[in-house]
């Protein structure tokens, strides 16, 4: 019955320019022998070689029209390994406008890895991007301290493409999986996309020292499993620009601590975390933000589950002297939640979020805390004597969770919340209180349905309170400054599932046979209401919903 939702995909043909295909199995080979090695068609392209000075064999490698080589094939068939015999030339292009990608060719194999193999050894670097314009696409790069170094100057135009890393799998790498870095009026800038990071004690490095420049990285669809830091970030930029690092669709698996950022006093940069629809498991602290009072530095996170290691923090944000904005909704925290901020910070909410088996401490000199439609189970919600800034929480249910307000200057105080066990002290104080239960629960699953299997969506719903489900293309930015309630299905296109829901209830939707949807993202939302208008209720919730990604 959802057919009708899902349009048939186009792909991108082959860009324009020469082709290199190579044909050595090592890095740097020779110029003038009977194979072209990467490094001697990395030189091509970048014009640091020319045509004339390889031998007739290494040029017949060399296929196509066009002036400049704009991409770089390693085929599995033809080279599955390469050596490297030192770092790969700097990948730089001939200049604006021309784009290089060096692309890995292989034979898909269900269940293995079968992409082309560039085992870096000890060498300091792999790949080294030097121009926006290029592309690292189907590689599988072993070890070496660092797979890919990013470092550009400032952009040559506006809208300059990102450098882009693509569809491929980090392993091993002795320092980092990626490092992005910059100085002076450097714009670093790299887009990670279906990149997998294993077995490393560091997957990416953010090492941003510019003057007036900026240092970004974006991941979407990215998998870090096995490394002991997912993103470390050194702060010692100057100026008025931002750096940032996304992380969009993603996941961490076992590994410690998932960011890492420390910033020096003297940085002024603007610094933004922006985490979207990513569940991040750790054995440690997930997120460990130092921040400063001379830089804001913004963190952003929506959808997602953190979930820490065993008396560790899944959300921390400090010292109490720096700048923050903090930003988040549609989160379930699992461990200890501290929350600090200065007077020149201007906001702290966090909204419609589960806070489970942990403390959460809010000690804010600045920007009023807006908690709304949160839970909080097996917690200690504390407002320590230091904080300056009152906590309001509207609209809440605390279930076994004690609420200690030790500051006169901030009291804690409970408007038409619900609780259900633990205790007040101090200076916390409720008013209004629900007489029951009012915020729903819905699930999809599974989260990636087989073609021809069928999706079950289900809700834990209390009593009084009825919903129904829609599904909706899912999208890839969603809006999340939006309050109370964020979209992350296109309600432009959404269809309504048959049927109203209350209490425990089950629907089950077949997914169609169609090749077509595999690749595409939806999203199920429940929307829920009182049956009667009751007036403790919300006039309508949002629970968090499901992206769904169907497959072969």
């Amino acid at each position: 019955m959802l057919a009708f939702l899902f349009p048939l995909l186009l792909a991108q043909g082959p860009g324009p320019g020469l082709t290199a295909t190579v044909n050595d199995p090592q890095s740097h080979g020779t110029v003038g022998d009977n194979l072209l090695s990467l490094d001697e068609a990395i030189r091509v392209a970048n014009g640091a070689l020319m045509p004339a000075m390889l031998s007739p064999a290494e040029q017949a490698r060399i296929t196509g029209s066009g002036a400049m080589v704009g991409t770089i094939v390693v085929d599995q068939m033809i080279t599955p390994m390469i050596m490297l015999q030192a770092p790969l030339s700097d990948l730089t292009g001939m200049g604006m406008g021309h784009h290089v990608e060096v692309i890995g060719m292989h034979m898909p194999m269900p269940g293995m890895s079968m992409l082309p193999v560039i085992l870096g050894g000890a060498q300091p670097r792999v790949f080294t991007l030097r121009t926006h314009d290029c592309g690292i696409h189907g590689l599988r790069i072993v070890g070496g301290q660092v797979g890919v170094d990013a470092k550009m100057t400032m952009a040559t135009a506006i809208g300059m493409p990102m450098a882009e890393v693509m569809d491929c799998e980090l392993v091993g790498q002795t320092v980092a999986g990626v490092k992005a870095h910059g100085v002076g009026m450097d714009e670093s800038m790299l887009m990670l996309e279906h990149v997998s990071f294993a077995n490393m004690p560091l997957g990416i490095l953010i090492d941003d020292q510019v003057q007036g420049g900026e240092t970004m990285v974006e991941a979407e669809h990215c998998a870090m499993d096995g490394v002991q830091l997912g993103c470390r970030v050194l702060e010692g930029g100057v100026g008025a620009r931002m750096s940032m690092l996304y992380w969009f669709r993603s996941t961490f698996t076992n590994g410690v601590t998932f960011s890492e950022k420390r910033r020096v006093p003297t940085s002024t940069q603007q610094f933004m975390y922006r985490i979207v629809h990513s569940d991040l498991v750790c054995t440690g602290n997930v997120l460990d933000v130092e921040g400063g009072p001379n830089g804001l530095t913004m963190l952003h996170h929506h959808h997602g589950d953190f979930v820490a290691g065993a008396g560790q923090k899944a959300f921390w944000v400090w010292p109490r002297t720096a700048e923050f904005d903090i930003h988040g909704s549609e989160m379930t925290f699992v461990g200890d939640v501290a929350v600090t901020a200065n007077l020149a910070s201007m906001r702290v909410w966090q909204q419609n979020n589960v806070f489970r088996n942990g403390t959460v401490t809010y000690d804010v000199d600045g920007a009023l805390p807006n908690l709304y439609w949160n839970r909080f189970e097996n917690c200690a919600l504390v407002v320590p004597a230091a904080a300056r800034s009152p906590v309001a929480l509207r609209q809440c249910e605390f279930a076994n969770t004690t609420v200690n307000g030790a500051s006169f200057l901030a009291p804690v105080t409970m408007q038409g919340c619900f609780r259900s066990g633990g205790s007040m002290t101090g200076f916390a104080s409720e008013s209004n209180p629900a007489p029951g239960r009012f915020l729903g629960e819905g699930t999809v699953s599974p989260a990636d349905p087989m073609l021809g299997a069928n999706l079950t969506f289900s809700t834990d719903l209390p009593a009084g309170v009825m919903a129904m489900w829609d599904i909706a293309f899912c999208y890839a930015r969603p809006t999340t400054t939006m309050e109370p309630v964020r979209y992350y299905g296109d309600p432009n296109n959404v269809a309504i599932l048959p049927g109203l829901a209350t209490g425990q209830t089950t629907t089950v939707i077949a997914i169609p046979t169609t090749a077509a949807l595999v690749g595409m993202e939806f999203y199920g939302q429940l929307v829920a209401f009182p049956v009667s208008g009751q007036p403790w209720m919300p006039p309508y919730h949002l629970p968090r919903g499901q992206r769904i990604t169907p497959r072969m």
